[in-house]
């Protein structure tokens, strides 16, 4: 119970620090430019910032994923125990082992046995998140022409 609280206020806290970092270089931007809330969230260096947490964030993820098959133990031993240890029952036979299939987008790295028994290695929420990542820079990245283009606007309506 302790691990799984442990586990769950470091997952809090790597995701949040990007928001707490966000969230401070706004402020600053407010105070020290007299800029509104929106457009300090708009400016280029706060668009700027969020990609590049995003991709950051997507590397990580998927490095995540890519390293959830790492061999520290022989890869039969590794998918056989892995197979017996979720399942709850001992897996399939190690003469039965074919290898793991493995591709990179999306992460996946599956241990296959020619009886067609076959065990995801890449935890559920890879796949998911990473692309979330990587849809919020997207969108970050074209939104910020947008961003810029209004911001103009408004400057020459204001003169």
């Amino acid at each position: 119970m302790v691990y799984a609280i442990v586990a769950l206020v470091a997952v809090i806290l790597i995701l949040a620090s990007p928001l707490l970092l966000l969230a401070g270089h706004v402020r600053r931007q407010v105070r020290r430019r007299g800029l509104t809330v929106t457009g300090a969230l708009l400016a280029p260096g706060t668009l700027v910032a969020i990609v590049l947490i995003s991709l950051g964030y997507a590397a990580g993820t998927y490095g995540v994923g890519a390293l959830s098959s790492s061999f520290t133990l022989d890869a039969g031993e590794m998918c056989a125990s892995a197979a017996g240890f979720y399942s709850g029952t001992p897996g399939p036979a190690d003469e039965l082992w074919t290898g793991i299939a493995t591709r990179d987008l999306p992460v996946e790295r599956t241990c296959v046995w020619s009886d067609g028994t076959r065990f995801e290695l890449v935890p559920w929420w890879v796949n998911p998140l990473l692309f979330t990542w990587l849809a919020v820079a997207a969108g970050v990245t074209l939104a910020a022409p947008a961003a810029r283009y209004v911001d103009r606007l408004e400057k020459a309506q204001a003169i």
